[in-house]
């Protein structure tokens, strides 16, 4: 672990004891000069602020020893007579019997006041270390990214790779060698037996990932060359990290299990949404289709014409509504297989508008248009196809809301570097908090602006083919706060130059 230069002093005795050394000698010299130069009779303050030096930085040990030096070294170059351990006046004994317990007690007092700032030191900087790590681990959406922040935090903080064993898994980091085999078989071996507590093997300290259910996992930390072995601190502070990486992991678990039983639900959902689509209204016109038919077959001599050609029509339209019908689910199964290729062309505006309303006509010959087409818009570079059903689509959905004597207002114009074409109805709207719901898959089943006659697949598909172009479909409030409006953006592009 990273420590400053006073924290190494108090965990190296060796260095303890050289800085006590070098300390008695500075005092000499410092007492001398003062005596001499600055004619101080008292030295023993002197004496006594280099034991407290010495206290504040290391242990008891060498700050006894230090008292002890500066003792014997006031005694036998400052106490008459000189140079001796003996002392002559009366006076002297108690000065210098003073002077070492006072230098005991107050090396003692100043050693234990140094340990415990340096504890709580520590304390904060590790407590610093799972902040951080706890900060960085609620972001972790997957196991990679927790095993990523997991070898950061302890590179910061313990100047440690981690390589993470997750079953038959080894995950780290990519600049992270991992153990090598004989290592992890090991590791495995004692993982299974749940014995592995804390491991250290060729430059490597293994720990348990703690879980409710037994061992998540192992964790790996590779030391750097300077720590032969970890400190308590550094051991007690990797296995609380390694209880939050091991939270974190579980985390993890339980968002991908959510996410996979959410999928599930909602394919479950779309499969229901779609077989009763299919029994509605696949079935409503194939039973029209099979009655005309029948009509036909049974009854076609005695009908009139007019009779005939009106169920005739009736198969024309009903065939014509199961081809929509398809061609929509087709077009579905290709957005959503990514199958969807662009061919794009130079088409009018007004042509694509033009051509869509056209075959809404075909369909409800009584729904009326009001289009307004901005003359200057020139040609725009799609797939003519696509976009004309993306467009039909919308008018389609418009038109079923629309009162009889109300008309369709498509408004095409341009807006900086996009094409804007809003289709708006008058007929009751959608609510705030329905309008992005519009554009899902089956909406309709359940509710929407498409009616129960709907499949639900309309305007998600048109909000498919438009963003295959980098465009995007929105639903709005209508004008004058009736009905709404349907607005589709699509970019400008110009085609690439050709070679």
């Amino acid at each position: 672990m990273p420590v400053n230069d006073a924290s190494r002093s108090i965990d190296n005795p060796a260095a303890g004891y050289l800085l006590a050394a070098v300390a008695g000698l500075l005092a000499v010299l410092v007492a001398a000069a003062a005596e001499r130069w600055l004619g101080l009779e008292d030295l023993s303050l002197v004496f006594m602020l280099a034991v407290l030096l010495v206290a504040a930085r290391t242990r008891t040990g060498p700050a006894v020893l230090t008292a002890l030096l500066c003792f014997f070294a006031y005694n036998f170059f400052f106490i008459e007579p000189r140079y001796t351990l003996y002392i002559g006046a009366r006076q002297g004994v108690a000065t210098v019997a003073a002077f070492l317990a006072a230098a005991l007690l107050a090396g003692r007092l100043a050693s234990r006041l140094a340990m415990q700032v340096q504890a709580l030191r520590e304390a904060h900087r590790d407590a610093l270390a799972r902040q951080e790590l706890g900060q960085r681990l609620t972001v972790a959406a997957d196991e990679e990214e927790v095993v990523a922040v997991a070898n950061a935090v302890f590179r910061k903080h313990l100047d440690a790779y981690v390589w993470i064993r997750l079953g038959e898994r080894g995950l780290h980091a990519d600049d992270v060698e991992p153990p090598a085999q004989p290592v992890v078989h090991r590791i495995d071996a004692l993982a299974r037996s749940r014995s592995i507590e804390s491991v250290v093997e060729h430059g490597w300290w293994f720990l348990p990932l703690p879980a409710p259910d037994g061992p998540l996992g192992v964790i790996g930390l590779k030391l750097p060359a300077y720590i032969q072995q970890p400190s308590e601190n550094q051991r007690q502070l990797a296995r609380e990290m390694a209880d939050d990486i091991a939270q974190a992991l579980l985390r993890t678990r339980l968002v991908a299990d959510l996410q996979s039983a959410r999928l599930t639900t909602e394919t479950e959902r779309l499969r229901s949404a779609l077989l009763s689509s299919v029994s509605h209204d696949l079935r409503t016109p194939l039973a029209a289709i099979i009655g005309a038919a029948g009509s036909l077959d049974s009854y076609g001599d005695s009908m009139g014409a007019e009779d005939r050609h009106d169920l005739l029509e009736t198969v024309r339209s009903e065939g014509e509504r199961l081809d929509r019908y398809i061609q929509n689910l087709l077009d579905m199964t290709r957005l959503g297989h990514g199958t969807l290729t662009l061919h794009r062309d130079w088409i009018g505006v007004d042509e694509l508008i033009g051509s869509a309303v056209g075959r809404m006509h075909r369909y409800q010959p009584t729904t009326q248009f009001m289009v307004r087409v901005d003359p200057a818009l020139g040609p725009v570079w799609v797939h003519p196809a696509l976009m004309e059903q993306a467009l039909f689509n919308v008018i389609e959905n418009a038109a079923k809301f629309s009162p009889a004597d109300e008309p369709v207002a498509i408004d095409a114009r341009r807006v900086g570097d996009h094409l804007q074409i809003e289709v708006s109805d008058r007929g009751p709207g959608i609510p705030e908090e329905e309008r992005k719901r519009i554009f899902d898959m089956f909406y309709s089943v359940e509710r929407g602006d498409r009616g129960q006659q709907g499949t639900g697949l309309g305007l998600a598909i048109c909000r498919g083919m438009v963003g295959a172009h980098g465009g995007e479909v929105e639903a709005l409030p209508g004008m004058d706060g009736r009905g709404t409006t349907l607005r589709i953006t699509l970019p400008l592009n110009v085609p690439p130059a050709s070679s």
